[in-house]
């Protein structure tokens, strides 16, 4: 895609500090990074969201996180890492990426349920009949 920030970054049009490159995907470091060693991971095929790959591509996208987050781990050894996608995300590049943010003890971050708070006004069983019969 022309005016895709990673997509430009996959053609070397753009800088990056990458961490890890195979022959589907690309992991850099994060431009405005929530932690040492945010790192974001990204196929280099250009979709915006889960729905606009295969179930291989995702297979080969995940491959690669699970790389990127050993190597995490092995270099700055964090207590733990959020791995995260913004799916559909109005805001941020349009091109599928996922999240690796190292965690430590006292970082003043949260679990990943705490990005949001819209408590459901529907019953847990209601919405799961709608997700299930969708």
């Amino acid at each position: 895609m022309n005016n895709c920030l990673f997509c430009k970054l996959v053609d070397k049009e753009i800088p990056a500090l990458i961490v890890y490159e195979d022959k589907k995907t690309i992991a850099f470091m994060e431009l405005t990074p929530s932690a040492p060693g945010h790192i974001m991971v990204i196929l280099k095929k250009h979709g915006n969201n889960i729905l606009e790959y295969s179930q291989a591509d995702l297979g080969k996208l995940m491959a690669s996180v699970q790389i990127v987050a050993k190597k995490i781990e092995k270099a700055l050894r964090p207590d733990s890492i959020t791995i995260g996608i913004n799916h559909k995300e109005r805001h941020g590049v349009p091109h599928l990426h996922v999240h690796l943010i190292p965690r430590w003890e006292n970082d003043k971050g949260g679990i990943i349920q705490s990005v949001v708070s819209n408590k459901p006004k529907e019953s847990r069983e209601n919405l799961a009949d709608k997700i299930r019969n969708a």
